[in-house]
């Protein structure tokens, strides 16, 4: 009988936490607003050119505030430069709302709008 309740209890556990998870995916504009050149993160690392991005359009209601945004060159087509307007896609991963962390997002590929 233990055995039965303790087999319930992880099924019901397992559950909840499956019910936690949340996924978003749109396309949303963007506008450029920079681009930021490769920098040193820490010695021997570095963080490749990026296209900083303020949002060019409603609330698209992602599952954390899309304001700005941030995507590396290589998911842009090639000439991208601030003032350019463009259409990526935005998804956003909570894979457990319990733990306190916001939802990893993900931003691209662009395309000109």
């Amino acid at each position: 009988m233990k055995a039965l309740k303790a087999c319930l209890a992880i099924l019901a556990v397992g559950t909840l936490l499956v019910g936690c998870s949340a996924d978003w995916e749109e396309e949303v504009r963007f506008k450029v607003t920079r681009i930021t050149p490769e920098r040193q993160v820490t010695p021997g690392h570095t963080s490749p050119p990026r296209a900083v991005m303020e949002l060019d359009q409603d609330d698209p209601g992602a599952l954390v505030k899309l304001d700005t945004a941030s995507a590396e060159l290589d998911q842009f087509p090639e000439g991208i430069k601030a003032g350019d307007v463009v259409i990526c896609k935005v998804r956003q991963v909570e894979k457990n709302n319990l733990d306190g962390l916001e939802p990893e997002s993900e931003v691209g590929p662009c395309r000109l709008a």
